[in-house]
């Protein structure tokens, strides 16, 4: 299985190019253009690793990398920052500090980007956070490095010997029926058809296919213990709305797949085979096995197992066998693993294809297993074209990447700097700034007091851009600087020391507008939300816009730490938004919900309590499905099923697609029927 990447970028074309280029060496690539569905994506389905460009609209790249920080699932998932804004020492170290594997400023080598994805995904931090592959130290082998396949179905009571002897024969084979694998850590049912794996129970990761959804958080705990009660039934899964049909089937194949890979590390066991009858037409859904085969040597890889079996095979000439073309379009690979497939002509030694390096071993035991290559003492003929046209080969070499430069978007400078605010960044020198000029000297006598209140007067209903004689049109952040800065000079402390009373205030009123615009326009979040807002029939001028906006984030990712149930985070971020919005009932009936499913309260009548009345003002405050739904679960564990039957409803009213309510109802139906017959039963006893 590929590793996998998630572009966070909102430049269509720059997302483009990164994700050829990155598909191109083999990765699995996603992208999404803003950091809200960033954190979505990365909360559902944590990847290998993330690819940042800081300046994301809805949630600026900093605060996103805060956001997954906090969370266990994400808290060491390497992350490659690309820029073109944020350049300097500075900003880097600031960017070190959360955790950030790679920097890369503007213009960088497409080389460059994919040294520093080696680098992030070869980091242990990489390995702890991503889903699909165990990366634990392989275990013993009691054989080496496996034999071409036989072409005969393994004979029941087989010596023990290496999962990967026993699957690939199987495969060879095409076998169909159960393989009962048997070893010190007890019997596993491995289940083919023609060849084919479709099943493993329990797993070498994973208990069964519902702990893998669980440990994804793809179900909930309640959710997975129907599922098992309901003997694992897949369909179950669809039934109670936790995936859509073609969101399941590739979760079971990634779910086969990690389990199929790990066997490869695992200690010798023997097999029984119980063989079935199945009809020669019959083809499955299952995994891609060639790919399986290479991750499992891959991930198996010993450092003294390769240096072997160069010494052992090195000089040998190597060519491609007929099930060459059968399995070489299954494979992804690495650029240098494809360049390892481009030599395999016959004419070259084994260790001239490797360029004597042990680290691309695994890809050579993975085609002697599947038959695609074979060796000899002199200079052998390839494999012939196959009898099928061939529109492409995936794995042709790719064109040199050293030269190729990303270029992103030409961009003013910005600061981040109150985005890190609490985040210790060590040795960081301060941003070089030239001093201002000298301030100039005061009107003298009773002009100076007529002139604070006419600069007071000027300066009151204007916005932040008018507050500096600049518009949106023709701002930029050097006339920013200089209006700022020749504002503060005018009024500065000295000119503060000359006055009193009244007009001493006056001074700092004029001091707290202009910095409260200097800060909100010199700020990359800032100066976008105020942007958004500023003409906005809900936000006035002079209203606290970028507060708004801030709330409407933190909402949006204590919703996404909902979903994760991650119930103190929901919380912390929902306080933070309520306390910016008081009056909005949507935030608060989630902080009402927060507070009630986090398990610290579980056992606190008060708080219990406190998240009743809470959600009881937030409807009042606002009517909104969420809220409903909130309400009937809160009643239907209290025992109230029709008052809690009453709320969904309300709920589905306004959202038909509200899970929490249809699920509740549907709870209520069940608990109807079973009350129906066991009145039945009484009845007729």
């Amino acid at each position: 299985m590929a590793q996998r990447i998630l572009i966070a970028e909102d430049n269509e074309q720059i997302a483009a190019s990164l994700d050829s280029l990155l598909r191109g060496q083999g990765y699995e690539v996603a992208s999404v253009g803003d950091g809200i569905s960033a954190l979505g994506l990365l909360a559902a389905n944590p990847c290998d690793l993330l690819i940042l460009d800081l300046k994301l609209p809805g949630l600026h790249g900093i605060e996103l990398l805060k956001k997954l920080r906090q969370s266990p699932r994400t808290s060491t998932l390497a992350v490659v920052v690309i820029s073109g804004v944020y350049k300097g020492e500075q900003y880097v170290a600031g960017a070190r500090a959360l955790g950030v594997t790679s920097y890369l400023e503007k213009p960088f080598r497409a080389a460059e980007l994919l040294r520093a994805v080696q680098a992030g995904l070869a980091a242990p931090s990489a390995a702890s956070t991503a889903a699909p592959l165990p990366l634990a130290a392989p275990s013993p082998r009691a054989t080496p490095a496996p034999s071409p396949p036989t072409g005969s179905a393994p004979p029941p009571g087989e010596e023990a010997i290496g999962f990967d002897r026993h699957f690939l024969k199987a495969f060879a084979a095409r076998f169909s029926g159960i393989m009962r694998l048997k070893s010190s850590a007890g019997v596993r049912e491995l289940v083919f058809a023609h060849g084919t794996p479709i099943s493993l129970r329990p797993g070498f990761v994973h208990r069964d296919f519902g702990q893998y959804l669980r440990k994804q958080g793809l179900v909930s705990d309640g959710e997975y213990a129907a599922f098992a009660a309901g003997s694992c039934r897949d369909d179950l899964l669809i039934q109670m709305g936790c995936l859509p049909y073609n969101e399941l089937l590739q979760e079971k194949l990634n779910h086969l797949s990690i389990e199929l890979v790990a066997g490869f590390q695992k200690p010798a066991m023997t097999v029984e085979l119980l063989p079935l009858t199945l009809p020669p037409g019959f083809l499955p859904i299952s995994v891609n096995i060639p790919q399986i085969v290479c991750l499992g040597y891959r991930q198996a890889y010993a450092p003294d197992r390769a240096r072997r079996l160069l010494e052992q095979a090195g000089s040998r000439y190597v060519a491609t066998a007929p099930p060459y073309h059968q399995y070489a379009n299954f494979l992804s690979l690495t650029n240098d693993e494809r360049l390892v497939l481009s030599r395999l002509n016959g004419q070259q030694t084994l260790a001239a294809c490797l360029d004597n390096d042990p680290r691309l071993t695994p890809l050579v035991q993975a085609l002697q297993a599947l038959g695609m290559i074979r060796f000899g003492t002199a200079p052998l003929a390839p494999a012939a074209a196959p009898a099928w046209p061939v529109r492409a080969f995936f794995n042709a070499v790719a064109s040199d990447v050293e030269g190729v430069e990303v270029q992103l978007p030409e961009e003013s400078l910005e600061s981040f700097s109150d985005l890190l605010e609490g985040v210790s960044v060590s040795a960081v020198p301060p941003p070089v700034a030239s001093a201002p000029p000298p301030p100039s000297p005061p009107p003298p006598g009773g002009s100076l007091g007529e002139k604070v209140r006419a600069t007071l007067a000027s300066l009151v209903g204007k916005n932040h851009y008018e507050v500096f004689g600049l518009t949106q049109g023709n701002f930029s952040y050097e006339r920013l600087k200089a209006s700022y800065f020749a504002l503060t000079r005018e009024f500065g402390p000295d000119v503060l020391m000359q006055l009193s009373g009244q007009e001493s205030a006056q001074v700092e009123e004029i001091l707290s507008i202009v910095a409260t615009a200097y800060n909100t326009l010199s700020d990359v979040i800032k100066k976008e939300s105020y942007d958004a807002l500023l003409g906005s029939d809900k936000v006035g001028l002079g209203q606290k816009g970028d507060d708004l906006f801030q709330a409407e984030v933190q909402s949006q990712s204590a919703k996404v730490f909902i979903e994760m149930e991650e119930w103190e985070n929901a919380e912390k971020a929902l306080q933070d938004a309520c306390n910016i919005a008081p009056n909005s009932g949507d935030f608060l009936a989630h902080l009402a919900w927060a507070i009630y499913r986090n398990p610290k309260n579980a056992n606190s009548r008060a708080m219990l309590d406190k998240a009743r009345q809470m959600l009881n003002k937030a409807i009042t405050l606002e009517r909104t499905a969420a809220a409903f739904a909130f309400k009937g679960y809160m009643l239907l564990d209290a025992g109230q099923d029709a008052l809690a039957e009453s709320e969904y409803n309300k709920a589905l009213k306004l959202d038909a697609r509200n899970m929490l309510a249809r699920k509740g109802l549907k709870l209520i139906q069940e608990k109807q029927e079973q009350q129906k017959k066991g009145l039945f039963g009484r009845m007729f006893r």
